[in-house]
């Protein structure tokens, strides 16, 4: 995925700084020390990885456990579901 979630601080307009989700490319996510990750469809963890020396594989995120229902990832099933949706009780 080359975009991503990151947690980070963001300023109110009363001078008050709380922590929020932004959307950002994994370029510029590659550029933080330490960001706190996600995945913007399921809001599961992910990783991120540099681009490779050959240039096949761009910068990007991957998640650090397969989610089938992400479509974002690289074994989605077809049908769409967030990453919690196991831990859930019926």
């Amino acid at each position: 995925m080359r975009i991503v979630d990151v947690k980070q601080f963001v300023s109110m307009a009363d001078g008050a700084r709380i922590y929020a989700w932004a959307a950002i490319a994994a370029d510029d996510a590659l550029k933080l020390a330490e960001p706190r990750l996600r995945c913007p469809e399921c809001k599961g963890a992910i990783g991120l990885f540099r681009r490779s020396e050959d240039g096949s594989m761009p910068n990007r995120g991957k998640h650090k456990a397969k989610n089938r229902g992400c479509s974002l990832g690289d074994c989605f099933d077809g049908v769409q579901k967030d990453g919690r949706e196991s831990d859930r009780a019926e």
